[in-house]
């Protein structure tokens, strides 16, 4: 292994959220009036990304589909409507402004796919794509107490690097959800939507029928995508009635506003569940307008021509799956009859979801510093940091995964991410200032 190098900060992770940090660094590096702290910082922090780029979502990035949030809702309008990050900055520099103005509906996730991209490109810190954390360790000083992070990341070639650092920001998201009874069956023919776009690839040609498992936004677009673009006969499978809207009300999606998290935060931990609980199909287990009315148009159209390839399987759940060979055999019950039935499929897609880590696998080494509340998870403090026992000027933040914590809007939504990273670039600024400060009233 190489000599560990020394940075300011290391992101972990440089999908939006990462994107985001480094936007709001780049920006408060470029309007410095105080000594260059930000220009300092932001020159010498690192992010690792495991990806080869910070393309968005690119497992489902298909024909026809687009983002669910308003466009100016970036990775620099939100903060500073002058940010040079701002989607409109983008669209003028693709000189696409005006056509933009004429289209309708909302942005494409290929366009917001690519505006991704180029926000990453302007981030001014380093970036080390196709490399993945697998660790970050505690480094002590003689009185044992933790003094620097040791952050060692594995390319893809296997070989490992470290970076010794003061500031750690964990930006690697929700992880993919597959309940433990699936996990087994895994494998070219059963797969998690976030391989979707690279699977149907090397399946191409070799499919007569799919099943998807799931009733949320991907599991639609997912069943649309094929039946609009092969022949396949697709089967949903859904516990529910069918596929549920999101909620779109007004004030419901208000907890998308900035003044929602410090409500939020403030809450104990009853009350946030609750609130959670009735906020949560503003983003989750739901599907938009024109999801919901392109799959019942397909349906209907099978109905009326007698040869239906949408089946829509309600209030079922998948009791066992099997990959055998080229085919894959379901077991499902029915939810209140207990009625079963079998199914046979070429390939299963698993629309299960995404999970907040409670403690994310890379902090493991950190254990005896980490403070774990009554439920498992993380402490994090408003200001997204993770309180560290027996620690000297070292911080430790959640960009982007602390929900249970911040609320819904603090994990997968674009709504709160550039304001977010304000408020981590604020509190960094805050703990570079506070040793000089603590000597000079010495």
């Amino acid at each position: 292994m190489a000599v560990p190098e020394s940075a300011s900060l290391v992101g972990i992770g440089f999908g939006p959220a990462g994107i985001g940090l480094g936007a709001a660094l780049t920006d408060a590096a470029s309007s410095e009036f105080d000594g260059g702290w930000a220009a300092d910082f932001a020159r010498e922090a690192v992010f690792i990304e495991w990806a080869p780029s910070s393309a968005w979502q690119p497992g489902m990035v298909l024909p026809g589909t687009d983002i669910q949030h308003h466009f100016l809702r970036d990775f620099g309008t939100p903060r500073d409507p002058a940010s040079p990050f701002g989607f409109i900055h983008y669209l003028h520099e693709r000189d696409r402004f005006y056509p933009f103005t004429l289209r309708s509906g909302y942005v494409t996730r290929a366009e917001w796919s690519d505006y991704c991209e180029w926000a990453a490109a302007r981030v001014m810190s380093k970036v080390r794509y196709g490399h993945g954390a697998v660790s970050v360790e505690p480094v002590h000083g003689s009185d044992g107490i933790l003094v620097a992070l040791a952050v060692t990341a594995r390319d893809q070639d296997g070989a490992l690097s470290t970076t010794l650092t003061n500031r750690v920001v964990l930006a690697t998201g929700h992880e993919p959800y597959v309940p433990t009874e699936f996990r087994p069956a895994l494998g070219e023919r059963v797969f998690h939507s976030c391989q979707f776009a690279h699977r149907m690839r090397t399946l191409a040609g070799r499919l007569g029928s799919v099943a998807v498992i799931g009733g949320g936004q991907n599991a639609g677009e997912a069943l649309l995508h094929l039946y609009h673009s092969t022949g396949v006969q697709l089967h949903s499978i859904v516990r529910n009635s069918g596929f549920r809207l999101y909620d779109l009300g007004h004030f419901a999606n208000q907890a998308y506003w900035p003044p929602e998290t410090d409500y939020f935060h403030a809450l104990p931990p009853s009350a946030r569940t609750q609130i959670f609980d009735e906020q949560y199909r503003t983003n989750y287990a739901a599907v938009d307008p024109d999801v919901s009315t392109g799959l019942y148009n397909a349906w209907y159209d099978g109905e009326v021509s007698g040869q239906q390839r949408l089946d829509m399987i309600r209030r079922h759940a998948v009791t066992s799956l099997q990959a055998e060979n080229d085919r894959v055999r379901l077991r499902l019950q029915e939810c209140h009859t207990g009625a079963v039935r079998q199914l046979e499929v070429d390939a299963v897609i698993l629309c299960t979801g995404y999970r907040e880590p409670a403690v994310p696998e890379v902090l493991r080494p950190l254990a005896e510093h980490l403070t774990v509340e009554s439920d498992g998870r993380l402490a994090v403090e408003r200001d997204f940091q993770v309180p560290l026992q027996h620690a000297d000027d070292v911080a430790l933040y959640l960009n982007g995964m602390s929900e249970s914590r911040h609320g819904i809007a603090s994990a997968t939504s674009f709504s709160l991410l550039a304001h977010r990273a304000a408020e981590i670039v604020q509190s960094l600024r805050q703990l570079s200032e506070a040793p000089v400060l603590e000597r000079a009233s010495k």
